[in-house]
Protein backbone atom coordinates (compact mmCIF):
# COMPACT_ATOMS: atom_id res chain seq x y z
CA UNK A 1 0.00 0.00 0.00
CA UNK A 2 1.13 3.38 -0.95
CA UNK A 3 2.22 6.05 1.62
CA UNK A 4 -0.92 7.84 0.25
CA UNK A 5 -3.16 5.13 0.34
CA UNK A 6 -2.13 4.81 4.76
CA UNK A 7 -2.97 8.94 4.46
CA UNK A 8 -6.84 7.74 3.55
CA UNK A 9 -7.28 5.41 6.09
CA UNK A 10 -6.19 7.58 8.56
CA UNK A 11 -5.71 31.43 6.28
CA UNK A 12 -4.33 33.69 4.31
CA UNK A 13 -4.58 37.81 4.94
CA UNK A 14 -7.24 38.06 1.42
CA UNK A 15 -10.81 38.90 2.47
CA UNK A 16 -14.07 36.64 1.14
CA UNK A 17 -16.71 37.49 -0.88
CA UNK A 18 -19.90 39.31 0.95
CA UNK A 19 -21.97 36.99 -1.05
CA UNK A 20 -19.97 33.66 -0.50
CA UNK A 21 -19.90 34.73 3.27
CA UNK A 22 -23.84 35.06 3.50
CA UNK A 23 -24.41 32.02 1.71
CA UNK A 24 -22.50 30.07 4.31
CA UNK A 25 -24.45 31.70 6.98
CA UNK A 26 -27.58 30.42 5.34
CA UNK A 27 -26.74 27.49 4.12
CA UNK A 28 -25.17 26.21 7.43
CA UNK A 29 -27.74 23.59 8.70
CA UNK A 30 -26.34 23.19 12.29
CA UNK A 31 -27.08 25.89 14.95
CA UNK A 32 -23.41 26.08 15.54
CA UNK A 33 -20.20 25.53 13.17
CA UNK A 34 -19.56 22.14 12.24
CA UNK A 35 -16.05 21.85 13.64
CA UNK A 36 -17.64 23.40 17.18
CA UNK A 37 -20.24 20.77 16.97
CA UNK A 38 -17.69 17.83 16.59
CA UNK A 39 -15.74 19.55 19.57
CA UNK A 40 -18.50 19.64 22.22
CA UNK A 41 -18.98 15.81 21.00
CA UNK A 42 -21.89 16.83 18.54
CA UNK A 43 -20.47 14.92 15.60
CA UNK A 44 -22.51 15.63 12.35
CA UNK A 45 -24.52 13.05 10.95
CA UNK A 46 -25.73 11.51 7.88
CA UNK A 47 -29.22 12.41 8.88
CA UNK A 48 -28.63 15.79 9.17
CA UNK A 49 -26.79 16.11 6.12
CA UNK A 50 -29.32 14.36 4.04
CA UNK A 51 -32.32 16.93 5.88
CA UNK A 52 -30.40 19.92 5.07
CA UNK A 53 -29.91 18.72 1.57
CA UNK A 54 -26.96 21.27 0.62
CA UNK A 55 -24.13 19.31 -1.19
CA UNK A 56 -21.53 18.67 1.19
CA UNK A 57 -17.87 18.23 1.05
CA UNK A 58 -15.34 17.46 3.85
CA UNK A 59 -11.71 18.08 3.58
CA UNK A 60 -8.33 17.92 5.93
CA UNK A 61 -5.02 18.74 5.43
CA UNK A 62 -3.26 16.03 5.92
CA UNK A 63 -1.22 17.22 9.05
CA UNK A 64 -4.29 18.28 10.39
CA UNK A 65 -6.20 16.06 12.82
CA UNK A 66 -9.63 16.90 11.70
CA UNK A 67 -12.05 17.34 9.18
CA UNK A 68 -13.48 20.48 7.75
CA UNK A 69 -17.54 20.41 6.44
CA UNK A 70 -17.83 23.05 3.61
CA UNK A 71 -21.19 23.88 2.09
CA UNK A 72 -21.74 24.54 -1.58
CA UNK A 73 -22.46 28.16 -1.96
CA UNK A 74 -21.91 29.39 -5.22
CA UNK A 75 -22.21 27.86 -9.08
CA UNK A 76 -20.10 29.48 -11.90
CA UNK A 77 -20.59 27.40 -14.56
CA UNK A 78 -19.92 24.43 -12.96
CA UNK A 79 -17.22 25.36 -11.32
CA UNK A 80 -18.91 25.22 -7.71
CA UNK A 81 -17.38 27.08 -5.03
CA UNK A 82 -17.50 25.38 -0.91
CA UNK A 83 -17.58 27.60 2.07
CA UNK A 84 -16.22 26.43 5.41
CA UNK A 85 -17.99 28.20 8.35
CA UNK A 86 -14.57 29.56 9.09
CA UNK A 87 -14.81 31.32 5.71
CA UNK A 88 -12.33 28.87 3.86
CA UNK A 89 -13.26 27.71 -0.12
CA UNK A 90 -12.33 25.30 -2.49
CA UNK A 91 -13.49 25.71 -5.69
CA UNK A 92 -14.30 21.99 -7.70
CA UNK A 93 -15.03 21.08 -10.88
CA UNK A 94 -16.48 18.13 -10.52
CA UNK A 95 -14.22 16.22 -7.99
CA UNK A 96 -11.20 18.38 -8.92
CA UNK A 97 -9.98 21.00 -6.88
CA UNK A 98 -9.46 24.53 -9.24
CA UNK A 99 -9.60 27.09 -6.16
CA UNK A 100 -8.65 27.24 -2.26
CA UNK A 101 -8.78 30.24 -0.04
CA UNK A 102 -8.01 30.39 3.17
CA UNK A 103 -5.99 27.14 4.05
CA UNK A 104 -3.15 28.89 4.67
CA UNK A 105 -1.34 28.95 1.15
CA UNK A 106 -3.85 29.87 -1.92
CA UNK A 107 -4.42 27.98 -5.36
CA UNK A 108 -5.48 30.59 -7.34
CA UNK A 109 -6.49 28.36 -10.28
CA UNK A 110 -5.90 24.84 -11.63
CA UNK A 111 -6.82 23.36 -15.26
CA UNK A 112 -6.05 20.35 -16.99
CA UNK A 113 -6.53 18.74 -20.67
CA UNK A 114 -9.77 16.95 -21.12
CA UNK A 115 -11.19 14.34 -20.79
CA UNK A 116 -10.56 14.73 -17.26
CA UNK A 117 -12.02 11.97 -14.67
CA UNK A 118 -11.87 14.36 -11.92
CA UNK A 119 -13.85 16.96 -13.48
CA UNK A 120 -16.36 14.78 -15.08
CA UNK A 121 -16.59 11.28 -14.31
CA UNK A 122 -15.47 8.32 -16.25
CA UNK A 123 -15.55 4.50 -15.09
CA UNK A 124 -12.43 3.57 -13.96
CA UNK A 125 -11.87 1.39 -17.45
CA UNK A 126 -11.91 3.90 -19.17
CA UNK A 127 -9.87 6.39 -17.96
CA UNK A 128 -7.39 8.13 -20.11
CA UNK A 129 -3.74 7.15 -19.72
CA UNK A 130 -2.64 10.82 -18.72
CA UNK A 131 -3.85 13.91 -18.20
CA UNK A 132 -1.92 17.54 -18.28
CA UNK A 133 -2.47 19.79 -15.34
CA UNK A 134 -1.28 23.56 -14.74
CA UNK A 135 -1.83 25.27 -11.43
CA UNK A 136 -1.53 29.06 -10.91
CA UNK A 137 0.28 30.02 -7.33
CA UNK A 138 0.17 33.81 -6.12
CA UNK A 139 3.45 35.57 -7.28
CA UNK A 140 5.17 38.69 -6.37
CA UNK A 141 4.24 39.94 -9.83
CA UNK A 142 1.36 41.33 -11.66
CA UNK A 143 0.67 37.49 -12.41
CA UNK A 144 0.47 34.51 -10.52
CA UNK A 145 3.01 31.43 -11.24
CA UNK A 146 2.29 28.92 -13.57
CA UNK A 147 3.44 25.13 -12.91
CA UNK A 148 2.32 22.40 -15.15
CA UNK A 149 3.19 18.46 -14.65
CA UNK A 150 1.62 15.28 -16.76
CA UNK A 151 0.13 13.16 -14.80
CA UNK A 152 -0.41 9.74 -15.78
CA UNK A 153 -2.92 7.34 -13.58
CA UNK A 154 -2.71 3.53 -12.34
CA UNK A 155 -5.41 1.15 -11.75
CA UNK A 156 -5.33 -0.39 -8.20
CA UNK A 157 -7.54 -2.83 -6.33
CA UNK A 158 -11.18 -1.94 -5.75
CA UNK A 159 -12.47 -1.94 -2.00
CA UNK A 160 -15.06 -0.13 0.22
CA UNK A 161 -14.79 2.98 1.72
CA UNK A 162 -17.25 4.65 3.89
CA UNK A 163 -18.12 8.59 3.92
CA UNK A 164 -20.24 9.60 6.88
CA UNK A 165 -21.81 6.26 7.56
CA UNK A 166 -22.52 5.91 3.75
CA UNK A 167 -20.79 3.10 1.76
CA UNK A 168 -19.57 3.11 -1.83
CA UNK A 169 -17.44 0.58 -3.84
CA UNK A 170 -14.51 2.28 -5.23
CA UNK A 171 -11.78 1.30 -7.42
CA UNK A 172 -8.48 2.85 -5.91
CA UNK A 173 -6.34 5.05 -8.87
CA UNK A 174 -2.73 6.27 -8.25
CA UNK A 175 -2.08 9.90 -10.25
CA UNK A 176 1.72 10.53 -10.62
CA UNK A 177 2.97 13.56 -11.54
CA UNK A 178 5.99 15.25 -13.31
CA UNK A 179 6.95 18.81 -14.04
CA UNK A 180 9.52 21.17 -14.77
CA UNK A 181 9.64 22.23 -10.56
CA UNK A 182 9.02 18.72 -9.71
CA UNK A 183 6.64 15.68 -9.44
CA UNK A 184 3.83 14.80 -6.49
CA UNK A 185 1.40 11.92 -6.35
CA UNK A 186 -1.97 12.02 -6.05
CA UNK A 187 -4.64 9.07 -5.10
CA UNK A 188 -8.40 8.77 -5.92
CA UNK A 189 -11.47 6.34 -5.05
CA UNK A 190 -13.21 5.82 -8.30
CA UNK A 191 -16.72 4.56 -7.85
CA UNK A 192 -16.55 1.11 -9.89
CA UNK A 193 -19.56 1.85 -11.87
CA UNK A 194 -20.06 5.67 -12.52
CA UNK A 195 -16.51 6.63 -11.97
CA UNK A 196 -17.48 9.68 -9.60
CA UNK A 197 -14.44 10.40 -7.42
CA UNK A 198 -16.03 9.92 -3.73
CA UNK A 199 -12.47 10.26 -1.97
CA UNK A 200 -9.21 11.89 -2.95
CA UNK A 201 -5.83 13.00 -1.72
CA UNK A 202 -4.95 16.21 -4.67
CA UNK A 203 -1.68 18.48 -4.36
CA UNK A 204 -2.55 22.01 -4.00
CA UNK A 205 0.94 23.02 -4.13
CA UNK A 206 5.04 22.89 -2.86
CA UNK A 207 3.88 25.00 0.40
CA UNK A 208 -0.02 23.62 0.89
CA UNK A 209 1.10 20.10 -0.29
CA UNK A 210 -1.85 17.42 -0.32
CA UNK A 211 -5.27 17.93 0.72
CA UNK A 212 -8.06 14.89 1.50
CA UNK A 213 -11.32 15.50 -0.12
CA UNK A 214 -14.60 13.68 0.63
CA UNK A 215 -17.46 14.05 -1.16
CA UNK A 216 -20.34 13.55 1.63
CA UNK A 217 -23.22 15.06 -0.58
CA UNK A 218 -23.03 15.54 -4.00
CA UNK A 219 -23.64 18.72 -5.79
CA UNK A 220 -26.38 18.01 -8.41
CA UNK A 221 -27.24 21.67 -9.57
CA UNK A 222 -30.91 21.45 -8.61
Amino acid sequence: MTALALLLGGCTNQGFNPIVIEAVDILNPWDEPAEEAAATGQPVTRTAIDRADIATIRARLVEDKSPTYLFAASDNGGYVTYASSLRQTLTLRGSQITASRGLGYDLLSAKSSQPDPLSRPIPPGRWPEQVVRSYEFPADSAQGRVETFTCRFEVGAARDVVILEQGHRVVEISEYCDGATGSFENLHLSDVSTGAVWRSLQWLGPQQGLIDLEIVLPYTGD
